[in-house]
């Protein structure tokens, strides 16, 4: 009987001790506008497909930000494992001195709608002049290409008023509330408005002038990369599948997506048939992009809200990246 009652606390012992390692490889991710715009959608599916797991790391949650810099300060201040953020607030916390480093690619070039209020006379890009834009938050993704679209047209920041409002959907109802002027729709807020049955005037022009450019990068801490590559290219690795998986079978991937999100089936089918219309690889793969990334750079720089030139061997590190992105 001892014998016996000796074998159960050895097996319950060493069951605590499985379970802590198994918490202690536990992980966390963040992902800028998780389930609310579509950077996430590859990651939905990682967690639902299993794919993490199967790739070696358990990530027990992705966690969200409202863009720009926060999603930065989210990862440092959470302590975790991983993020994918705007490029400008990637390349902007580097230059401030932040011990990250861009590991991966993420999204690329065009995405959303620019839109005004019906009836509006914005017709040409001199009718731009003295509007107001409405863009999320600063080092966001959608200041750097508002400010690099109106450059394009000639046309500078002081020739027009730049409004962040944080959350895209603030922006519309500024935009309807005659607040505003101009404003990015993302996907699948455009969907979503559309479902309800409100009207915009679109202006694809803006943007047309705009040469591909990196939006979104996967970035760790230098001492995450240190202790825990093998997890970071797990990850990595998990997005890719979900990509994949993404393009292979866009109806399953809308359902995912849809639950993983709290949106109707509908909204979402028609947000990702949108993104892929406008731009079939607007999701990549993992790699790193380098001239995209270089273009959006530029742009950043082009109106003073970057200083060049990015020392890009100090900003990236290329090693858990899929092995294309080594070669460009």
């Amino acid at each position: 009987m001892r014998a016996l009652k000796a074998a159960i606390r050895t097996f319950a012992f060493a069951s605590l001790g499985l379970l802590s390692v198994a918490t202690a490889r536990a992980e966390e991710i963040v992902v800028t506008h998780y389930g609310s715009l579509l950077y996430g959608v590859p990651y939905a599916i990682a967690m639902e497909k299993g794919y993490f797991k199967e790739a070696g790391v358990d990530i027990t949650g992705i966690l969200t930000s409202k863009g720009g810099g926060t999603s930065v300060r989210n990862m440092m201040a959470g302590d975790t494992l991983f993020a994918e953020v705007a490029l400008p607030a990637a390349l902007a916390a580097i230059k401030e001195g932040f011990n990250i480093k861009i590991i991966s690619g993420g999204t690329n070039g065009r995405s959303a709608f620019w839109v005004t209020r019906v009836g509006e006379a914005i017709d040409k890009p001199a009718d731009l002049k003295g509007k107001r834009f409405v863009y999320s938050r600063p080092k966001s993704v959608s200041e750097a290409i508002t400010l690099s679209a109106l450059k394009s047209w000639d046309i500078t920041a002081a020739d027009v008023k730049m409004v962040a409002i944080g959350d895209f959907g603030a922006g519309l109802t500024a935009l309807e509330h005659n607040k505003v002027d101009v404003a990015i729709i993302p996907e699948p807020i455009y969907s979503q408005k559309e479902k309800a049955g409100t009207k915009y005037k679109t202006l694809g022009w803006i943007d047309e002038k705009l040469p591909a450019y990196a939006q979104t990068v996967g970035i760790a801490t230098d001492e995450t990369i240190a202790k825990k590559g093998a997890q970071l290219k797990a990850v990595i690795e998990a997005r890719r599948k979900g990509v994949e998986f993404l393009q292979a079978n866009p109806k399953e991937a809308a359902q995912i997506v849809a639950k993983a999100y709290n949106l109707p089936l509908d909204v979402v089918t028609n947000a990702i048939a949108n993104v892929t219309k406008m731009n079939p690889t607007w999701w990549g793969t993992g790699q790193l992009e380098m001239p995209l990334m270089q273009s959006m750079a530029d742009a950043l720089g082009s109106v003073g809200a970057l200083q060049l030139p990015v020392d890009w061997k100090a900003a990236t590190d290329p090693q858990f990246a899929p092995a294309a992105a080594k070669t460009q």
